[in-house]
């Protein structure tokens, strides 16, 4: 099964040593002006200068601000400005210029780009061409002037079969791979296609276009807390149901309010008669 989903793999243009190029590319980016490091490693030096240059031209400046926003008031007068302690401990250390910064796990970013760059070209062929390695070492295989105890897949004997070159086409007659070209393996073409997106996603970034490595791995799954809706719009959360008040005419209005007010005057007045009589059967 391994040897089959190996020929198919590789023998479409989009096989793992495309992606390993991309990676490279991407790699190469990093050790040249896009090297983070190389950015933020004279940021103090810029900063300094900057506040020299404003040292030097702040009449200049000053005058121009003056000049747009009006004379400022003067200030009050303010306490003068201790000096530092004589034991004071800054803990800071001299800058040394040719030291570069590390990263988290001890190493400059230059030599992990370098170290990742050594170990994606061992890499690069290392599938398409493990049969070969596998047929050149000694220590596997017979030799070729000792054909008789190689393992021809059944037995120890000579192999017999004809070499098939490589390739999904040249694997038809091969004895060994059972591979129908006319009906390719889905999950094959699935990772083909995540090698070509990802490769696609690689050389944008080399190129400087933005790219979106978000992990859809997980989408529309069934599992979590999410509504896993397709469309571009989801339902809200809630769904408030409200019903609308009938229309009522303003004339109807100001008679249903006389009609309360009426109401609630002989309420009144009935409750106070029930007082009354209660008192007078109390005597």
């Amino acid at each position: 099964m391994w040897i089959k989903n190996l020929i198919s793999l590789f023998s479409n243009e989009s096989c793992p040593g495309v992606l390993t190029d991309a990676m490279l590319l991407v790699a190469e980016r990093l050790e040249g002006p896009f090297n983070i490091e190389s950015v933020m490693d004279p940021i103090d030096v810029k900063i300094s200068e900057a506040i020299m240059n404003m040292q030097e031209n702040s009449m200049q400046v000053s005058a121009k601000v003056f000049q747009g926003c009006g004379q400022p008031k003067p200030a009050p007068a303010l306490r003068s400005a201790r000096s530092a302690p004589e034991n004071f401990n800054t803990r800071f250390r001299p800058y040394n210029p040719e030291e570069r910064p590390t990263t988290a796990a001890g190493t400059s970013l230059d030599r992990l780009v370098t170290d990742i760059k050594e170990k994606l070209k061992l890499s690069k062929k290392v599938w398409s061409a493990l049969p070969y390695t596998i047929c050149k070492d000694e220590r596997v295989t017979a030799g070729t002037s000792n054909e008789e105890d190689c393992w021809n897949g059944h037995s120890k004997a000579r192999y017999l079969p004809e070499i098939m070159n490589d390739g999904l086409t040249n694997q038809i007659n091969n004895p060994e791979v059972d591979v129908d070209i006319t009906r390719p393996d889905t999950f094959i073409r699935q990772q083909i296609m995540a090698l070509r997106v990802m490769t696609n996603k690689l050389k944008n970034a080399y190129n400087g276009n933005d790219v979106n490595f978000q992990d859809t791995s997980d989408e529309s799954s069934g599992s979590g807390s999410g509504s896993g809706c397709m469309d571009d719009v989801c339902p809200t959360e809630f769904e408030f149901i409200t019903t609308e008040a009938p229309a009522v005419d303003p004339d109807r209005r100001e008679e249903d309010s006389s009609a309360a007010q009426l109401g609630h005057s002989l309420l009144s007045w009935s409750l106070v008669c029930m007082v009354l009589a209660l008192q007078r059967l109390c005597r």
